[in-house]
Formats: structure tokens, sequence, C-alpha cells
């Protein structure tokens, strides 16, 4: 399994498990969106020539990514299901490291929780997103 393969498996069961009972929408997975609430989870890697660390033993790669997620329910029902889904994501993302895991991501600062009420759509979002560092 690739480098980037495992850093997404590993972020995408640390979300599912951030967010019980809510269905989560990932990349390039589904066309039409779940009925509400759910959670997209985005990730990408602006940086991937990042150079192999410790190339004569462990081949230890380091990357450079980012995590969004983007906590989409039902608008004008009040700010309580949006806020619950953005504390979830902020603690998730400042908890996401785990020293005795082979797939070490850390999480740098994050940024929102921006929301978006408006619009003609039946929903309403909250989004959260951060930079990371991993090493696998």
């Amino acid at each position: 399994m690739s480098s980037l393969a495992l850093i997404r498996s590993y972020i995408e069961t640390r979300v599912a498990a951030a967010f019980p009972g809510i269905t989560i929408v990932y990349e390039n997975v589904q066309e039409t969106p779940p009925p509400v609430p759910y959670v997209i989870c985005l990730i990408g890697y602006p940086s991937t020539t990042e150079p192999v660390l410790c190339q004569t033993e462990s081949m230890v790669e380091q990357l450079r990514g980012n995590l969004q997620l983007s906590c989409y329910a039902d608008r004008g029902q009040g700010m309580k299901a949006l806020e619950a889904m953005g504390v979830s994501a902020i603690a998730l993302m400042n908890n996401m490291y785990e020293w005795d895991s082979p797939v070490r991501v850390r999480c740098g600062q994050v940024l929102g929780p921006t929301s978006v009420l408006g619009g003609a759509e039946p929903y309403a979002v909250v989004t959260i997103s951060c930079p990371f560092n991993a090493l696998v």
C-alpha cells in the first residue's frame, strides 16, 4: 500500500470514528449527497516532494497535506447540529496524532469553523480545515 493510501486510510478511519451515526462522504466515492446530516472529508497533498527520511533504513516518508471537513445539516433549524459537528471536527484535528501508530498525522492550525447559512439549498454547512504533516 502506498504512503498516500496509508495516510488516507488512517485519516478516514479517524474521521468515521469522530462522527458516529453520521454518513461520511469521501472524495470520488458518490455523486449524489446523502440526506443531512453528513460530512464530506477532503484530503489533499500540496507537497509530495518532501525527501524520504532514513533512506538506508526504514524509508520513512514525510508528506504535507490538507484536511477539510465540511459538515452539512438542515438549514433553518438553528446552529446546534452544525456547532456540534464543528466541535467534533476540531477535537479530531487537535487529537489526530497517536504516538504508537505506524502512520503519524500531526495537524497544524485549525481554520474555522466557517459557516455558510444562505442559498437555495435546504442545508447549511460549516467547514473546518487544517494543514498536516504525516510520517509513514
